[in-house]
């Protein structure tokens, strides 16, 4: 028995292999990994026209891994921050509360 292999079959399987491998990736390095392959997919297209499909996929793997990179670095700091500031409202919350208990418990023992 003969299996037969599709394209659809190819981009599933490309899929669910892509995403298990990009677990434990940072967020830069996914931007670089999901730029570098969008770019050689579009620079294949483009050289394919021209008749240098890996020239092509070569050079637009290479520049949308850089985008991809740069994106994918400006998000992580992005994230970054957000962690930290969420760190400070969550450390603030933590204090408000025990500033609340604290004069609780001398508003009681005062009456």
């Amino acid at each position: 028995m003969r299996i037969r292999v599709t394209p659809l079959t190819t981009l599933v399987m490309g899929t669910a292999l892509f995403t298990c491998a990009c677990a434990s990736l940072n967020t830069t390095q996914k931007g670089a990994l999901g730029g570098g392959a969008l770019g050689a997919g579009a620079g294949a297209l483009i050289g394919h026209q021209t008749g240098h499909t890996a020239g092509g996929a070569a050079i637009g793997g290479a520049l949308g891994a850089i985008t991809g990179g740069l994106v994918g670095n400006q998000m992580q700091q992005q994230e970054e921050r957000s962690d930290a500031q969420q760190q400070e409202i969550n450390r603030q919350h933590r204090e408000i509360q025990k500033l609340k208990r604290q004069q609780s418990s001398q508003d009681d023992e005062r009456y």
